[in-house]
């Protein structure tokens, strides 16, 4: 658990805890490390799944599965982010979800019972939770207003906006490829790279690999007022 230390010192999980506490915190809940597979099942629509999850290694994904069939990504895990708080803490969690380990991951699986022992002993693991579902939450909301716009333009233009606004600067890192990008827009991958080329031509940004320059900032936002 030693080598992990880092990572989880930086997971919201445990904000404003030091390496002793995080270790005896862990030390005192029922716990284990597993390790998953690229494209391997961390946990099927059908299964149930008691733990509070944080990532150690590698990243996995949540989709949302529609009784149409269609499968819909809903979000990317990456290391330090904690999986699982629905299915912990809802008395009416309906199970439509798949979790897949997007490349090769290890979990700190820490079981339920354990996780709501920390809680009634420990308001600034509380406090943090509460602050870990309402981010959640907001994120959920985003994602329905990303589903509102029928533009593929609209889309590209809003999410763009969204990451400016917790970035200070015009630049924006892809946390992940392009074509999980096109997944998350629910866009195929060819008509995202032909709107981004076309934003790029004419001005409105500039794209290197991963990382996306904001050029014209007023242009995205009419965009979304429907005046571009």
């Amino acid at each position: 658990m030693k080598k992990y230390l880092q990572i989880l010192q930086a997971c919201p999980l445990f904000h404003n805890k030091d390496r002793q506490e995080i270790t005896s915190i862990i030390e005192q809940s029922k716990h284990k490390i597993c390790a998953y597979k690229k494209n391997e099942y961390i946990c099927q629509c059908w299964q149930s799944f008691p733990y509070l999850g944080i990532v150690l290694e590698g990243s996995l994904e949540v989709h949302n599965n529609l009784e149409s069939g269609k499968i819909v990504h809903v979000l990317y895990k990456n290391k330090g982010n904690v999986l699982g708080g629905a299915m912990v803490f809802s008395k009416d969690y309906d199970g439509q979800f798949d979790v897949i380990a997007k490349e090769t991951c290890k979990l700190l699986l820490i079981e339920k019972k354990s996780v709501f022992n920390v809680l009634l002993k420990d308001s600034v693991i509380a406090s943090n939770i509460l602050d870990l579902f309402s981010r959640e939450i907001i994120n959920l909301n985003k994602k329905i207003v990303l589903f509102s716009y029928s533009l593929i333009r609209e889309k590209i233009a809003y999410f763009l906006l969204q990451n400016i606004e917790s970035n200070a600067a015009s630049v924006i890192h892809l946390p992940y490829s392009k074509k999980a990008l096109s997944e998350h827009l629910h866009v195929s991958r060819s008509t995202l790279s032909r709107e981004l080329k076309k934003l790029s031509t004419q001005g409105i940004l500039e794209i290197n690999h991963k990382t996306i320059v904001i050029l014209n900032k007023q242009k995205l936002e009419a965009i979304l007022n429907n005046n571009e």
